[in-house]
């Protein structure tokens, strides 16, 4: 994210926004209760951060060449070490754990992450749900390659990387069944780039699809293809928590609400 932006914006947003357990859909405040509840850890999160440190450490050298909009000059290959794209790219701990929380509550036959990156979110999602099958695209080989080690070495056998451009897996469609549960787009982060992505992928959504969008305030075009996207008419609930967005598309709440939600400050430092 441009810092300067960034801070501004988290600033602004932590003034209108309310408290995540302030929602007045039962659905909602039973979701967010879930995710935000930080009493107990579960062995995988201890799990995931050991080896997200190892990462972070690792001066293992390799060539990415970035395809989209995010820590790499896009479309360039340049070396990196491992430790460097850990220490950039990867999500926060407090999102991998909402993550695998959302995961764990509504137990989705599928899901289907664009934006593998080095896998330490995805193993998040895959832990929360492990009867689940995740479809999760990568468009550069070599970091592919480390995330395949990462699932290998946590025992995660439920995730399938394509290593392929977003916009090539799309085109498929979403042959395969079951309907994605909960979809996380994680990756080329402009706002033109999301509401394309989005586009491919309504056909595919249903009435429990939660479509999960990160870094919504990158920087101001990402910002403007939020805003967009929250207003469409097929949306029926959406949650700005800054770092990342969700989308709803089920018929079954009262009323068309948009909510800026405040996350736990301790959860977010922890």
């Amino acid at each position: 994210m441009g810092k300067s932006y960034t801070t501004l914006k988290f600033f602004e947003h932590y003034l209108q926004s309310k408290r995540w357990d302030a929602f007045h859909s039962p659905f909602l405040f039973s979701l967010f209760t879930a995710c935000c509840n930080e009493k107990h850890r579960e062995q995988d999160f201890y799990d995931i951060e050991a080896l997200r440190r190892k990462l972070k450490s690792s001066r293992e050298v390799i060539s990415p060449v970035d395809l989209g909009a995010g820590s790499f000059r896009s479309g360039q290959t340049h070396k990196k070490t491992i430790g460097k794209i850990a220490r950039d790219a990867l999500s926060y701990s407090f999102q991998g754990r909402f993550l695998y929380r959302m995961a764990q509550f509504v137990q989705p036959s599928r899901m289907v992450e664009l934006g593998t990156s080095l896998g330490i979110t995805t193993a998040y999602m895959a832990l929360g749900a492990k009867n689940a099958v995740i479809d999760s695209v990568e468009g550069d080989p070599a970091i592919a390659s480390k995330a395949s080690e990462v699932f290998k070495e946590l025992g995660i056998n439920n995730v399938t990387i394509h290593q392929e451009p977003f916009s090539q897996f799309l085109e498929r469609g979403f042959a395969s069944t079951p309907e994605p549960g909960i979809i996380f787009i994680d990756g080329h982060h402009t706002g033109a780039a999301v509401q394309s992505y989005y586009l491919s992928i309504l056909p595919f959504v249903h009435e429990r699809t939660i479509l999960v969008i990160d870094d919504i305030y990158w920087w101001a075009d990402m910002q403007q293809g939020w805003q967009t996207l929250k207003d469409r008419p097929e949306v029926t609930q959406s949650v700005d928590c800054f770092h990342f967005g969700l989308l709803f598309f089920s018929s079954d709440f009262k009323c068309r609400e948009h909510h800026i939600t405040r996350l736990p400050l301790r959860m977010q430092l922890s």
